[in-house]
């Protein structure tokens, strides 16, 4: 009878702790989730948090996620605190690397492991927005205007500009923007300067920029009606050209202005003082906006932009404008565009334009004028690219410094080994 008891007592034994092994192993499989949200920091941008428990602790844990419209998929590595209870948190600051504006939409989720287990979040949503002010909005078809301050008359004005921009633009480059439209309205530049990410140079206030597809930012600043038909206008180009390739900035900008009832006061007036000098930008200068990146050129590249886009189509019509678009989406270079279409390159479109405007050939770009174009197309910008390491250094710069630093080392190896066998 003892025998039997001390049986029964030893499979108890055994199957408590097979039952305790089993909970612990369960235990063990699981990551309890327990504060999953992030929140809008204007203007720094959207913070980020995750507490997570787990009976063995979290190896890794990564954010994943995208910026809407434009932005890749992409990772970050959030800070953690804690082992058994995990609390951890990520900012996604606004930068020119993380293209935050008002009305930005972020999905992520969470990838985390432990051990063997992996285990991902749903994917939930987030929306950067400029909290300083009570928003109000107006729609018309896919087009929204947002502002905050103003009479509503004020606002559906500025909604008639963008949607006459929609529809001029779209109809000149044959092109359908079918997606939902906005337009952030501000009251000034001023309030307007914490919500945008600028690349503009000393002595350039912006009153008008875009930053992703579907969302044109204006200030009420003056011509407030103009500056949105211009910012429009940009997403209409960039809807003609959607793909890996750009076209070159005086074509995206004099297309902007060309879509203005017309051009500013200070662009037409130091394109017309440029022309009476003959100081005017060669074609192949302005191919980048930073020809007019302070604040002494600025109103002649726009000016000299419009100038050029109005000769072609004026000269040459809207059907041919359109096919210019549809050979710079296919991939062309400019020269490779302007041929195909024209029957010119850059030089013979400013010859051509300058005799139009009473100024004599240009017989060859003046030195420090512009350098000849790659013979490949423009890429599109790609505004996180970053050519700098952790420290602002420029990659190629501590290259350079890594190499010359081991050839150093490498002489001071041999001279003490020198020394070393004179001294035997």
């Amino acid at each position: 009878m003892t025998r039997i008891l001390t049986a029964a007592i030893a499979i108890l034994v055994l199957g408590a702790a097979a039952v305790a092994s089993l909970s612990t192993a369960g235990a063990q499989s699981e990551i309890d989730v327990r504060v999953n949200n992030a929140r809008s920091d204007f203007p720094n941008g959207i913070v980020f948090n995750l507490t997570a428990a787990t009976a063995g602790g979290l190896d890794e844990v990564r954010l994943i996620y995208k910026i809407a419209p434009d932005g890749v998929r992409a990772s970050a590595v959030p800070q953690c605190t804690g082992e058994a209870v995990a609390s951890c948190r990520f900012d996604l600051l606004a930068s020119p690397r993380n293209l935050l504006i008002p009305g930005a939409q972020v999905t992520y989720f969470w990838q985390l492991t432990s051990g063997d287990l992996s285990e991902e979040t749903a994917p939930q949503e987030v929306l950067y927005e400029d909290s300083r002010f009570e928003w109000r909005s107006l729609t018309d078809g896919n087009l929204t205007v947002w502002w905050y301050s103003g009479s509503e008359d004020e606002a559906r004005g500025i909604l008639t500009a963008g949607q006459e921009a929609l529809t001029g633009i779209g109809a000149l480059l044959e092109t359908s923007v079918d997606f939902p439209v906005k337009i952030r309205y501000y009251a000034s530049a001023a309030d307007m300067q914490a919500a945008i990410i600028s690349t503009s140079g000393p002595g350039v206030v912006t009153r008008g920029e875009v930053v992703y597809s579907d969302t044109a930012m204006v200030s009420a600043d003056s011509a407030a009606g103009e500056i949105t038909r211009h910012e429009v206008a940009h997403i209409v180009v960039r809807e003609a050209v959607r793909g890996p390739f750009d076209v070159p900035d005086w074509l995206n900008e004099g297309t902007a202005v060309f879509a203005q009832n017309q051009p500013l006061g200070d662009q037409r007036s130091a394109l017309e003082a440029a022309i009476r000098s003959g100081n005017v930008f060669s074609v192949r200068s302005i191919s980048s906006a930073s020809a007019g990146a302070l604040g002494g050129t600025v109103s002649l590249f726009y000016g000299q932009s419009w100038s050029l886009v109005r000769y072609l189509i004026d000269t040459y019509g809207e059907a041919q404008f359109a096919q210019l678009f549809r050979t710079f989406k296919e991939g062309d270079t400019t020269a490779g565009a302007l041929e195909a279409t024209y029957g010119f390159d850059q030089d013979g479109l400013e010859n051509e334009w300058r005799a139009s405007v009473g100024l004599p050939p240009r017989a060859a770009p003046p030195p420090g004028d512009g350098v000849a174009e790659p013979d490949e197309p423009t890429p599109l910008a790609d505004p996180a690219a970053d050519s700098t390491g952790g420290d602002g250094a420029p990659v190629a710069l501590i290259i350079a410094i890594v190499g010359v630093t081991a050839v150093l080392a490498g002489g001071l190896v041999v001279a003490g080994m020198l020394l070393a066998r004179r001294g035997r």
